[in-house]
């Protein structure tokens, strides 16, 4: 008795679920990173917040009268305005470089799916009757979804660019 072959589109199917396996643990790389590029940044804004109120405190004891009060007042709210800024504009960065590697990561895996199916169509269209018309139908339906999958891409870049934009302007 012959063995049981299986048919050709099965072997794309399988370099599918594998390309879907490597990207999402590549996503769950870049996620990660950029959590702990977060936890990096929160750890040294709470090292330098202590240390800034360590001095503040010993400033604010020096005071001999209310115009040096007030001028410490003056500075204080400065320096505090720039540390935020300086803080979101540091969460920027990291925020748009992680949307920037699952962009790409999401774009390679939408690249593999696509010549996967093509590959897969191919071999569909030359089995059983009618499967040509199943292997058009999923070719039109993958054209659909990488055009769609474009749009969302070119709309997330220029969301991306807008919070650039706004960035520079604070």
């Amino acid at each position: 008795m012959d063995p049981i072959k299986m048919p050709a589109f099965t072997q794309p199917l399988a370099d599918w679920q594998k390309a879907a396996i490597d990207a999402s643990l590549a996503s769950a790389r870049s996620a990660l990173e950029g959590a702990e590029q977060l936890m990096r940044l929160n750890l040294a804004t709470a090292r330098a917040t202590l240390e800034q109120q360590t001095q503040i405190a010993q400033e604010l004891l020096a005071v001999k009268d209310p115009q040096q009060l007030e001028a410490l007042r003056a500075k204080l709210a400065q320096t505090s305005m720039q540390s935020s800024a300086a803080y979101a504009h540091a969460i920027y960065e990291i925020v748009n470089e992680s949307q920037a590697r699952l962009a790409k990561l999401a774009q390679e895996q939408m690249s593999q799916l696509t010549e996967g199916s093509n590959k897969a169509t191919a071999a569909m269209g030359t089995g059983a009757p009618g499967a040509d018309i199943a292997a058009n139908a999923l070719q039109s339906t993958m054209a659909a979804s990488n055009s769609v999958l474009e749009s969302l891409r070119k709309a997330s870049r220029q969301f991306a660019e807008l919070s650039e934009a706004n960035m520079k302007a604070v």
